[in-house]
């Protein structure tokens, strides 16, 4: 019965590439059963166990370097697969999100027209940062009325994110080409009461106590300019809007 492959048939055998063998072999994965002085490699049963091994731990999300310990020590791979197990989990929970996310951004897209990609990109964006946002915000906010503004936004957020995508491209349009003060009003009005009055009012007055605070614009970012940020709230201080939406 023959015992030894040379490397050619030992990839046919296991399905692995003489590339990818060879690489197994400088990393101290796989040392073949015997090198002639040629240099050629040849390999047994035990190294096709070896192999099987690898692909397994390799299937299992492992790293090259964790396999090559869990080869040395056969003892250690019920803690081992423990943890591996954990994580696992948690990147299913981050997939699990991803897709969540996905889901609701192809429901944005089909519900408003005036959509475009920066706009839904940053909503993506807002909903992976959700929970730095929260921590940002225990900075100067009382937590209950965080999880209430939260609260809010998750139950109706398709719906406010259609109304928000459809307010910011009327206020873009309205910066390129301003209309009267009673249309500019009411395009203002109608972005700024897409949160409910008592809510904004309540987070207006959390932030009166931090005049000098510094927003964080890699987690809050809005699809406009800094030349079309600053227009909107000059605009909103001369018609006397913002009076009105914090007190």
């Amino acid at each position: 019965m023959r015992t030894l492959y040379s490397i050619g048939e030992f990839s046919k055998k296991t399905g692995i590439t003489i590339r990818t063998l060879r690489y197994y072999g400088e990393k101290g994965l796989l040392v073949p059963a015997r090198i002639s002085e040629g240099g050629q490699r040849y390999y047994n049963d035990a190294n096709i166990i070896t192999v099987q091994k690898i692909v397994t731990f390799k299937y299992l999300d492992y790293s090259l370097e964790e396999i090559k310990e869990l080869l040395k020590k056969d003892d250690s791979l019920l803690q081992s697969l423990e943890n591996q197990k954990a994580q696992l989990l948690k990147k299913k929970k981050q997939l699990d999100q991803m897709l969540a996310t996905i889901d609701t951004a192809i429901l944005i897209h089909q519900e408003s027209a005036a959509v475009d990609s920066t706009t839904l990109l940053l909503i993506i964006h807002s909903l992976l940062t959700e929970d730095a946002q929260k921590d940002y915000l225990k900075q100067y906010i009382p937590e209950p009325l965080i999880e209430q503004i939260y609260n809010y936004l998750d139950i109706n957020f398709i719906e406010i994110n259609r109304r928000y995508i459809e307010s910011l491209y009327e206020i873009k349009q309205a910066f390129l080409h301003p209309p009267d003060n009673t249309e500019l009003k009411r395009l203002i009005e109608q972005l700024f009461s897409i949160i409910p009055a008592e809510l904004t009012k309540s987070l207006a007055q959390e932030f009166e106590k931090y005049p000098n605070v510094d927003f964080d614009n890699w987690l809050f970012t809005i699809p406009l300019s800094a030349e079309e940020e600053n227009w909107l709230l000059e605009q909103a201080a001369r018609l006397n809007i913002l009076e009105g939406v914090i007190t």
